[in-house]
């Protein structure tokens, strides 16, 4: 019989109202500009995040993951530092080339400028500190912080929601925010009187850059599937569709948000559970997986039986809206009611992956759903119906599930 673990429930509190906030505040956004922005400018706008949200998963370079379990493990003072430090070091020459894509794309893009405000947010993930924060059970204060500087940009947006560069100065507001939160942190996590002394030589740093790359391959091969998606929309949709799209993309991605707390509150007791047998961590699996599933099918009902109250809260009010994106919009929010439930069922898969270092197993699931997406995107070039552009976010999500699924079990019959 597991026990409640108290750390555990505190940590998932907190990274529950970090992760919360932080959805709240996206779908927070949205209305605001569907209110003063027009559709053609909105998906510009989801474009630009979604290539910030992908380009900082490069910079991160699956360093989140693995840390985390690291620094559980780890036992001297020295080897935490260590870790930390290395950690930054790892980040840094995929910070520069995320830098250089950005630059590049700005100059080439029609749009460019958008591109240059995501650059804050890309410095903001070179020195994010939650794999710290997580690991020591300190996340509480950083998602108190969070939620303060959320609500000052908040406020700054709307200040400005009448301006003819509203989209650029949501881009650039956000990533402001969350560097300089993430800066109040970086002296206690990343130690930088001692960064020369534990800055590993350049063979050490190949090694652990080569050892991350599978794992950033997956995140990007995770962000892609949606990402891929939303940068070929407009070959095939209306601005109208795209700018509800985009909306439900942003909801889906608060709910993985959720998710993804909640298995990272896990992951450190998890990591103890594992390395004390399969058994340990099959049955923390199952409980965990009951309690996920539960919410989200109650979250799934709620969706597909009230999508009309749903996209209300959404938008604070829809009387200024254009109809025909409320139709569409009403129309998704019915198709991805299981999306928050397969999401959940998933999210523990992914961490056995990582518990046991099935880094290449990892890599190979993500590229094999990218695979996917790809070629669910070539069929629409051929001529699939339009009707089914709204059946994606189920497609892939199932595809994951299944997938990862199959994997693990043939990790466990030849382990």
């Amino acid at each position: 019989m597991l026990k409640l673990h108290l750390p555990t429930i505190s940590q998932f509190a907190a990274l529950m109202m970090l992760n919360i906030s932080n959805a709240v505040f996206q779908l927070l956004v949205i209305p605001i500009l569907i209110h003063y922005a027009t559709p053609t400018k909105m998906g510009i706008y989801f474009i630009a995040l979604s290539f910030g949200v992908l380009a900082s998963i490069l910079v991160n370079f699956g360093t989140s993951q693995t840390a985390v379990v690291e620094l559980r493990r780890a036992k001297e003072y020295q080897e935490k530092l260590q870790i930390s430090i290395e950690t930054l070091a790892i980040r840094v020459y995929p910070f520069l080339l995320a830098i250089i894509i950005t630059l590049s794309l700005s100059t080439i893009q029609q749009n460019g400028i958008y591109y240059l405000a995501i650059i804050p947010m890309l410095l903001a993930e070179l020195i994010n500190p939650q794999f710290f924060l997580i690991a020591t059970y300190t996340i509480s204060r950083y998602s108190m912080l969070n939620i303060l500087i959320k609500l000052l940009v908040l406020a700054l947006i709307y200040f400005y929601k009448s301006n003819d560069q509203l989209i650029f100065i949501t881009l650039f507001s956000t990533g402001i925010g969350a560097m300089l939160l993430n800066a109040f942190y970086y002296t206690k996590v990343f130690y930088p009187k001692e960064l020369i002394r534990y800055w590993p030589k350049f063979d050490k740093l190949i090694k652990l850059i080569k050892t991350h790359t599978l794992i950033v391959g997956n995140g990007i091969t995770v962000h892609l599937q949606q990402s891929l998606f939303l940068f070929a929309l407009p070959a095939f949709a209306s601005p109208i569709f795209l700018s509800a799209y985009g909306l439900i993309d942003k909801l889906i991605s608060s709910c993985r948000m959720m998710v993804n707390a909640y298995s990272a509150a896990v992951m450190p007791k998890a990591t103890g559970e594992h390395l004390q047998g399969a058994q340990q961590w099959k049955a923390l699996k199952k409980q965990q997986n009951a309690l996920l599933a539960i919410a989200c099918i109650a979250a799934g009902i709620f969706l597909y039986f009230f999508p009309e109250l749903v996209l209300s809260i959404l938008l604070l009010g829809k009387s200024s809206v254009d109809n025909n994106f409320i139709v569409e919009a009403i129309h998704l929010l019915k198709l991805i009611a299981l999306v928050p439930l397969l999401i959940a069922l998933n999210v523990l898969n992914v961490a056995e992956l990582i518990l046991e270092k099935k880094f290449i197993s990892y890599f190979v699931a993500g590229l094999i759903v990218l695979l996917i997406a790809g070629l669910f995107v070539l069929f629409l070039y051929i001529g699939l119906p339009r009707y089914t552009l709204g059946y994606y976010p189920m497609i892939i999500e199932g595809a994951c599930l299944v997938i990862y699924f199959l994997i693990i079990q043939n990790n466990r019959s030849n382990a």
